[in-house]
């Protein structure tokens, strides 16, 4: 077993997959970074928008979007702007 480096707490992982499982559920985990996002961007009304539920903010395209590039760098996810379709 390998110990992965990770934002969040990290789990255990085998060989068979290198990345870092966060010990939070998925949308609580991307929930996380919409709100750090949004208060690094000073996002209008950030404060408020952080009191809503988890599964709201991830569902908010708009919001998404807002987070600033590094912060989805720094949490391992390739930053929106660089997305492409796959057709």
């Amino acid at each position: 077993m390998i110990a992965a480096v990770s934002p969040v707490e990290s789990r255990q992982i085998s060989r068979d997959f290198q990345g870092a499982l966060p010990a939070v559920e998925a949308v609580a985990f991307l929930a996380s970074i919409i709100r750090d996002g949004l208060e690094t961007a000073h996002y209008p009304e950030y404060q408020r928008l952080n009191e809503l539920s988890d599964d709201y903010l991830v569902s908010q395209t708009a919001l998404v979007s807002a987070v600033p590039d590094h912060v989805w760098i720094r949490n391992g996810f390739v930053p929106l702007g660089e997305w492409r379709s796959g057709h």
